[in-house]
């Protein structure tokens, strides 16, 4: 239901905070600070934390502030908090009753926040709603085959648009994106990211599982709302680490109707999961998504799965084997 200008949990019903965390790279926050300004829809913060080293991006925060219309509140955080950290923290300082989280390497479109909010306006009671991504270079070159690639893996096609019967369907099946996404504030926070330590390279993809097996709805908008850049550094275009992507899915509280798409996720990742165990020096782990249900059966005749065999092999010979011997 709608809340009021301010709701009882003191945040802003009608704005929306965008949260973006950088580190170490000025010149693209300045295009994603550029590309919150030219949103479309007016009632907007944008929420800085910078991990950075150097002082760069607070100088470029103090000249995005004098062209600005709209306020950009900036914090420096020292010492450093880590991804999570630093996502967790602009969570906490989010104002607007929705906020979203924006990858300093990253832009929105001009449309984002408007086409969102419409999903609001006609499913009120929405946790989150999320569009398609569109993929450029490092330089800015539109990729197209890229973004067409990316939007129909993570199945974000059209007979997928509105409310989701199933939440959890958008987590367990990637469909959720990495950034760009509007979410309820307080259930950001609730769900929260966890750490490098907890879940490893895999921190939004575990956010965006259980935040959709805990949503109450989710909705899909079939339009680019987010474009994905992919940098040498890019936390967007980094492969899904197999391994942690595994053992979040498999530890998943899932709802019934979500039980045979969490099992067809398994089957999908758990070849590249069985690979990542054995070359990150866990045979016991590989051993276990080998010989379990979840590697599919018709992939046990062929030359992958023997090849996978050898690695946790090899990697088991190499914990039983004395250093120096």
């Amino acid at each position: 239901m709608k809340q009021g200008e301010n709701g009882e949990s003191g945040l802003n019903a009608r704005l929306i905070s965008l949260c973006v965390p950088t580190c170490n790279r000025p010149a693209l926050l300045e295009q994603a600070i550029d590309s919150c300004l030219a949103q479309t829809y007016g009632e907007f913060e944008i929420v800085i934390g910078d991990d950075s080293a150097d002082d760069r991006a607070q100088h470029l925060v103090e000249r995005c502030r004098s062209r600005s219309t709209r306020p950009i509140r900036y914090e420096r955080n020292t010492p450093r908090l880590g991804q999570a950290g630093n996502v967790n923290r602009l969570f906490a300082r989010a104002q607007g009753a929705r906020l979203v989280l924006l990858h300093d390497d990253d832009l929105l479109e001009p449309d984002a926040l408007t086409c969102l909010d419409a999903c609001w306006q006609r499913y009120p009671a929405l946790t989150a709603a999320f569009g398609k991504q569109r993929v450029i270079a490092d330089d800015g070159t539109p990729r197209p085959q890229a973004t067409e690639r990316l939007n129909v893996d993570y199945r974000r096609v059209p007979e997928r648009a509105g409310r989701l019967p199933v939440p959890a369907l958008a987590g367990i099946d990637q469909m959720f994106p990495n950034n760009g996404y509007l979410v309820d504030t307080l259930a950001a926070r609730r769900i929260g990211y966890r750490t490098v330590a907890e879940v490893g390279e895999a921190c939004d993809f575990d956010f965006g599982l259980r935040l959709s097996v805990d949503a109450a709805a989710i909705c899909f908008v079939d339009e680019f709302v987010s474009i994905s850049r992919e940098t040498a550094q890019s936390i967007s275009t980094h492969a899904l680490p197999a391994m942690h992507a595994f053992a979040q899915l498999r530890a998943s509280r899932v709802p019934a109707a979500a039980q045979a798409a969490r099992d067809d996720a398994l089957r999908r990742v758990a070849p590249r999961a069985a690979s990542a165990y054995a070359r990150a020096g866990e045979p016991a782990n590989a051993w276990r998504v080998l010989l379990s249900k979840h590697y599919p059966m018709r992939d046990r005749l062929r030359a992958r799965f023997f090849y996978h065999v050898l690695l946790a092999a090899r990697s088991t010979f190499a914990l039983r084997t004395p250093h120096g011997g």
